[in-house]
C-alpha cells in the first residue's frame, strides 16, 4: 500500500517539482511508517500488579505484654523488607506498569519504596490516612483494648482516648507512560476534607469503610480510585485499589466477617459508579476499570458461598460488571496467594466481562495472571499477583485458548500425528498482532505424550503451562531449539514430555514485537529413534501403537523412548533407577530391549525382567546415563497393539527457601537463638555451619531467607532428609525431639510444594515452618539438542 501511494506520487510530476526534496524524504518516510506501524490506539500493553507487602508499623507486631521487649527489637527490620520488595520489583521493571500495595502501614518503609521506586514509576500514591479517632473512637478503643492497651499507649504515646490508629496502608505506583487524569466527578475527592492526609501526585478519591471488625477497625482500611491515562495508547484506566476486611482463623472460634465485606463492596460501588457518572456510555465502555487488592475473600475454607455469591451470580452488580481474572484465565490453578491460611486473598477485578471478540473495540484482554516467583520469597505471607493486559486478538487468553486438534498421516511409510496452525475459516489466525500480544493454545488428550512444538519465526517465543500452575513454564527436554522443515517451512521447535493437558503460549520476542507466524504442534509417534518419546521420572506412562497388518498410515513395527539419568546424591551414591515397558501380549513376538545405553558408573546394561505384559529392569546409574528401551513386534496381527514405557527413580532434589518464626519460644523475652541440623543419607550437616541466628517474633512472623542465612538452597538425595530445628536455650517438653522427615513422593507425584505444606516445629509457646520445595526431577532442560 505505502509503494502504490509513493508511486501515485511519482506519477503528478508538476506538483512533486514543487517540493523540495527533504519534505518529499520525509512524506515518503511518514506514509511508509504509518502503512507499516501500529497506530496509537493499537498499542496497548499494560502489566499490572497487586501485593499485600506486610510492612506493619509496631501497634501490629509489639501489642502484646512483652512489648517493651519487642520495640527494642524491631528497628530496621520492616526498613529491610521494603528495602528487599523495592529491589525486586526493580530488578525487572518490564513487568509492572502499575503496582497497587496494600498492608504498608510502617511510615519509614513507606518513604523507603517512594524513594527507591519513583524514578521509574513517578506517578504514585504515597499515604491515605482518615482520622479515625474522630470517625470512630469506641471502634478504635474496643480493637486496642483486644491486642494491649498497655502496648498501645506505649508506641503511640498517646492516652488511649486520642490514639487515632494506622492509615489506610495503601500504596500505587505507576509508570512514566501514564499520567493521573481529574477524576470525572469530584464527590470523593480525598484531601482536602477536615483530618484528610493524602501524599499523592494526582488526584485520588476514597472512601473509609464504614464496616469494620476486630483489630482491622485500628486502620483507615478502605478503597482509593485514581484516574490513568496510558499515553501511547490514549486509553483511560480507573484503577480502584483496596484492602478489605479480614477474617481470622486462628482465633477459637474463628472470626468470619463477610458481613463488613459485604457492607464495604457496596461502598466500592458507589464510589466507582459515583466517579465515573459524568462518563456518556461510550465513554464507559472505553473505560478500562480494574480493581485491585487484598480482598480477603476465601475460597478454600468451607464452600465458597461468598465467592460464588459475589463473582457468579447473575443479576448482580460485580457478576455482570466483573470478573475474577484468575478464575477465568486459571481455573484449574489454585493460586493461593497466602500460605499460611492457603488461600487465594489477592484479586485483580476487571471489568465489564472477559474478552470474547471484538478487538480493538472489545473489552480489555486479561491475556494471563501469574504469582511470580521471586516475590514468594519476600517476607511477606501474600504473594504478588500480577496480570498481563492487551487489546484483544484471536485467543488471546487461556479461556479462549484455540483448540489444538491433530492429526494422523503417513510419512515416508510411517505414521505422523500433527497440526499446524495458521489460517482458520479464511483468516490469518496466528499473529502477534499487536506489541506485548499473546496467543493461547490448549492440548487435551487421553494420555501423556511427547510434542514437537514451534513457531515459524524464532521471533515468536513458545512457552509451556500446565493447568494447575500457569505461572511457571515447563523447561523442554533439550536446551536448544532444532529445525523441522515442514513442507516449504522451517519451524524452530522445542521438544517436551508433557502430560495429557497442557498450556502453549505464543509471545513475541519482546514486547515491541509484532509480526506473523505458523504454530506447528507433532506430537511424537515413537516410530523412531529420530523420533523417540521421552521418559522423565515420576511422569505419566508414554504411548506408541504398534501397527495392524496393513494399517492406513504406514506401519510402525518398533516403540522406541529414550531415557537419561539426571543428578547425583550430595553424598556421591548414585540413585537407582527402575524402566518399565508394559504392554507386550506375546513374549514370542514382541520384545522389549535396552539399545545404545551408557552407564557413566561403568556398569553393564541391565536385563529386563518379565512378568506378564510387563518388562522392568532396576540398577543404580550414575549421572548422564542415557540410552533407549525399544519395543520391537515381529510380524503384524489383525490389531493395533498399544504400548507403554515409564521410569523412576530415587533420586530428589530438595530446594531449602525460608525458615520463619511465625510465634516465638516462651519465655518472650529477647529472642530465639536458632540453628538447624539436616540428616540427608548418612550425612549430618549443621545450618549454620557455627554460631546460631537470631529470631524475634513475638507477634509478626521473622522469616528469613535459608541461603542468606544459613547456607546452600539446594541439596540431593536418593534415600532420606529430615531436619531438626534446635533452640539453643530451649528444652521444651511440646517437641522434644525436633526431628521431622520430609515427606517421600507419592506414586504419581512428581513435586511437593513446602510452601503451602510445610514442615512445622512445635516449641512450648512458640512455632516454627519451614517453606521448601521437594522434587523428583528440576524443571530443567535435560541436555544440549541432539
Amino acid at each position: 500500500m505505502g509503494d502504490q501511494l509513493l508511486e501515485m506520487l511519482a506519477r503528478r510530476k508538476s506538483w512533486l517539482d514543487r517540493l523540495g526534496l527533504g519534505l518529499l524524504v520525509f512524506l515518503a518516510t511518514l506514509i511508509a511508517g504509518l502503512m507499516g506501524g501500529a497506530s496509537a490506539q493499537e498499542v496497548e500493553t499494560v502489566r499490572v500488579a497487586t501485593f499485600n507487602a506486610y510492612l506493619l508499623s509496631p501497634i501490629f507486631k509489639c501489642a502484646n505484654a512483652q512489648f517493651a521487649d519487642c520495640l527494642l527489637q524491631i528497628p530496621g527490620e520492616t526498613e529491610k523488607q521494603a528495602e528487599h520488595l523495592a529491589d525486586t520489583i526493580l530488578a525487572d521493571t518490564s513487568r509492572f506498569d502499575i503496582i497497587a500495595i496494600n498492608e504498608a502501614w510502617d511510615e519509614d518503609a513507606k518513604q523507603i519504596l517512594i524513594g527507591k521506586l519513583s524514578h521509574d514509576y513517578p506517578n504514585y500514591v504515597g499515604k491515605i490516612d482518615a482520622p479515625l479517632v474522630k470517625l470512630r473512637p469506641q471502634a478504635i478503643r474496643d480493637a486496642i483494648t483486644s491486642l494491649d492497651p498497655a502496648a498501645a499507649v506505649a508506641i503511640y504515646g498517646q492516652p488511649i482516648e486520642k490514639i487515632d490508629g494506622e492509615d489506610s496502608g495503601l500504596m500505587l505506583f505507576a509508570k512514566k507512560d501514564f499520567e493521573f487524569l481529574p477524576l470525572p466527578d469530584d464527590s470523593f475527592k480525598w484531601g482536602s476534607g477536615d483530618g484528610e492526609t493524602l501524599d499523592a501526585t494526582g488526584e485520588v478519591g476514597f472512601t473509609l469503610y464504614e464496616h469494620c471488625g476486630g483489630v482491622d477497625c485500628l486502620s483507615a482500611k478502605g478503597a482509593a480510585i485514581v484516574r490513568l491515562l496510558h499515553k501511547p495508547s490514549q486509553s483511560k484506566y480507573t484503577v480502584v485499589f483496596t484492602h478489605m476486611q479480614a477474617d481470622y482463623f486462628d482465633k477459637n472460634p474463628p472470626e468470619r466477617h463477610a458481613d463488613a465485606r459485604e457492607a464495604q463492596f457496596a461502598q466500592i460501588e458507589k464510589l466507582i459508579e459515583t466517579t465515573l457518572s459524568p462518563l456518556s456510555d461510550a465513554q464507559r465502555r472505553r473505560e478500562r476499570v480494574l480493581v485491585m487488592g487484598d480482598l480477603n475473600i476465601p475460597i478454600f475454607h468451607g464452600t465458597p458461598t461468598e465467592w460464588t455469591g459475589r463473582f457468579a451470580t447473575s443479576g448482580t452488580y460485580w457478576t455482570d460488571g466483573y470478573y475474577d481474572s484468575w478464575a477465568v484465565t486459571n481455573p484449574a490453578d489454585p493460586g493461593i496467594s497466602n500460605y499460611i491460611d492457603g488461600e487465594r486473598y489477592d484479586y485483580i477485578l476487571a471489568s465489564p466481562q472477559p474478552y470474547r471478540s471484538g478487538g480493538i473495540e472489545g473489552p480489555i484482554c486479561v491475556q494471563h495472571v501469574t504469582i511470580p516467583v521471586d516475590f514468594v520469597d519476600l517476607e511477606s505471607d501474600h504473594n504478588l499477583v500480577a496480570a498481563d493486559l492487551n487489546l484483544g486478538n484471536f485467543f488471546c487468553h487461556p479461556g479462549i485458548a484455540y483448540k489444538v486438534n491433530m492429526t494422523k498421516v503417513g510419512v515416508g511409510g510411517k505414521p505422523r500425528e500433527e497440526e499446524v496452525i495458521d489460517w482458520q475459516d479464511g483468516q490469518d489466525v496466528t499473529q502477534i498482532r499487536y506489541p506485548g500480544s499473546m496467543q493461547w493454545f490448549h492440548v487435551v488428550r487421553s494420555d501423556a505424550g511427547t510434542y514437537s512444538i514451534g513457531p515459524s519465526t524464532e521471533d515468536v517465543k513458545i512457552d509451556i503451562f500446565l493447568p494447575d500452575n500457569m505461572t511457571t513454564p515447563i523447561a523442554s527436554y533439550y536446551g536448544k531449539t532444532s529445525k523441522i522443515v515442514d513442507r516449504e517451512r522451517t519451524m524452530y521447535v522445542h521438544t517436551y514430555a508433557l502430560p495429557r493437558e497442557f498450556y502453549i503460549r505464543a509471545t513475541g520476542k519482546d514486547r515491541a514485537y509484532t509480526g506473523d507466524y505458523a504454530l506447528l504442534v507433532r506430537r511424537h509417534t515413537c516410530a523412531t529413534k529420530e523420533e523417540a518419546c521421552l521418559l522423565q521420572p515420576g511422569e505419566a506412562p508414554q504411548g506408541a501403537t504398534l501397527s495392524k497388518a496393513g494399517g492406513l498410515f504406514g506401519t510402525q513395527n518398533e516403540a522406541w523412548f529414550a531415557f537419561d539419568v539426571v543428578g547425583q546424591a550430595d553424598s556421591g551414591a548414585d540413585q537407582t533407577v527402575k524402566l518399565f515397558a508394559e504392554g507386550l501380549p506375546d513374549a514370542g513376538n514382541y520384545k522389549a530391549e535396552l539399545e545404545d545405553f551408557t552407564n557413566t558408573n561403568g556398569s553393564a546394561a541391565p536385563a529386563f525382567e518379565e512378568k506378564g505384559t510387563e518388562r522392568k529392569l532396576s540398577d543404580a546409574m550414575g549421572d548422564g546415563s542415557t540410552g533407549y528401551i525399544v519395543i520391537r513386534q515381529g510380524t503384524p496381527g489383525g490389531a493395533d497393539v498399544p504400548v507403554w514405557a515409564f521410569m523412576e527413580t530415587s533420586v530428589r532434589n530438595l530446594e531449602l527457601k525460608a525458615l520463619i518464626c511465625e510465634d516465638e519460644t516462651n519465655p518472650e523475652l529477647g529472642s530465639d537463638d536458632i540453628y538447624t541440623e539436616l540428616s540427608i543419607d548418612s550425612r549430618s550437616l549443621r545450618f549454620p555451619a557455627s554460631g546460631e541466628r537470631e529470631f524475634d517474633c513475638d507477634d509478626s512472623a521473622d522469616h528469613k531467607d535459608w541461603e542468606a542465612y544459613f547456607g546452600p538452597r539446594n541439596l540431593t538425595f536418593v534415600s532420606h532428609a529430615g531436619m531438626k530445628v534446635i533452640e539453643e536455650d530451649d528444652s521444651s517438653p511440646d517437641d522434644p525431639s525436633r526431628l521431622r522427615d520430609f515427606p517421600d513422593l507419592p506414586m504419581g507425584v512428581t513435586s511437593i510444594d513446602g510452601v503451602r505444606t510445610p514442615l512445622i516445629w512445635n516449641f512450648e509457646g512458640g512455632r516454627y515452618r519451614l517453606n521448601y520445595e521437594l522434587r523428583m526431577r528440576q524443571n530443567k532442560s535435560v541436555k544440549p539438542a541432539p
